[in-house]
């Protein structure tokens, strides 16, 4: 289970302008899979850094299977996949010398079924990560997260420009990583279609405070 207590942290954005989040407190339990919806710069990639930088500064608690995140933070992203864009890996190196630099990172990693998991995505797994379309690298790091068990995905916009019949895909099996262990998802996304559809819980940001987090009853 992912909690937050009272969370409040400032980032910079410039010398003069910080950006804060407020207030942040929901709980997300194993087995689910929660849209966090809100405007550019409402805070949710904010949220995202705070949770995944070591040193990030914010009051409060980030608890993680009942412990507080700051307290074993490398094991901790041990067992999450980040998703997005902006995610680092060794982008002028292949499929294969990325997963032989960092598999080695993971206690649980498992190269065969990674690579199990890419022909399942139809992903080429002799290219240069630079070389792939958006689609492909999304998949590659949802395999990746796969392939070292993750109980906690975090995926930032990952749907944004994808066409229709993908976006049914990649849920599906956003579907299937739920039902195979104990894990949870928190996703952000601004596509109505994909809260209304997808997902079990539905967090609201605005100016870095979490104005709602309720189920989704539609």
């Amino acid at each position: 289970m992912l909690k937050f207590e009272n969370v409040t942290g400032i980032t910079k954005k410039g010398k003069e302008d910080d950006f804060k989040l407020q207030d942040i407190s929901f709980h997300l339990e194993e087995g689910y899979l929660c849209g966090l919806v809100g405007k550019n710069g409402a805070g949710k990639s904010t949220l995202f850094r705070t949770i995944l930088n070591e040193n990030a500064q914010y009051e409060g608690k980030i608890l993680y299977r009942g412990m507080d995140i700051r307290e074993y933070h490398s094991a901790f992203l041990s067992e999450v996949a980040y998703v997005a864009d902006e995610n680092t890996f060794f982008m002028n190196k292949s499929v294969a010398e990325n997963i032989d630099l960092l598999g080695q990172f993971f206690p649980q990693w498992q190269k065969g079924y990674f690579y199990d998991l890419m022909r399942k995505f139809e992903v080429p797994t002799r290219q240069v990560l630079c070389n792939f379309s958006r689609g492909e690298f999304i998949k590659f790091q949802i395999a990746f997260g796969m392939a070292h068990h993750a109980r906690l995905y975090l995926l930032d916009e990952a749907t944004a420009g994808m066409d229709p019949v993908f976006r049914v895909d990649f849920y599906n099996v956003l579907r299937e990583i739920l039902a195979e262990g104990d894990c949870s998802i928190l996703m952000s996304t601004q596509l109505q279609t994909d809260l209304n559809r997808n997902m079990d819980f539905i967090a609201r940001m605005e100016n870095g405070r979490m104005v709602s987090f309720e189920e989704n009853m539609a």
